[in-house]
């Protein structure tokens, strides 16, 4: 497999479902316009030679440990802080919900 050189660059594994279904025959995908695009091999080989190409840096590939470890996009439940309140007190009280 080719070396990921591109700031742009991210495993397409740790995009939303989505977007992570063609994660095994595009593994990378370019965040350059805004929206991640799966490349194919033909595109991520042309990488190093595209005009928008920046150097890969360690930031970048913190980026895409964070993005592994918490997921990138996803809808959380809405919480406000009454209700884990309302949860902490429950169970300090014993209260089955």
């Amino acid at each position: 497999m080719a070396t990921a050189t591109c700031h742009w660059l991210t495993p397409t594994r740790i995009l939303p479902h989505s977007l992570s279904i063609d994660a095994e025959s595009k593994p990378w995908s370019c965040l350059r316009d805004g929206a991640p695009r799966a490349l194919c091999s033909g595109e991520f080989e042309r990488c190093a030679v595209c005009p928008r190409w920046e150097a890969r840096t360690l930031d970048d590939a913190r980026r895409d440990i964070a993005y592994e470890t918490w997921g990138v996009g996803m809808d959380l439940p809405e919480r406000t802080f009454d209700d884990a309140r309302r949860e902490v007190a429950w169970e300090t009280f014993g209260v089955a919900v």
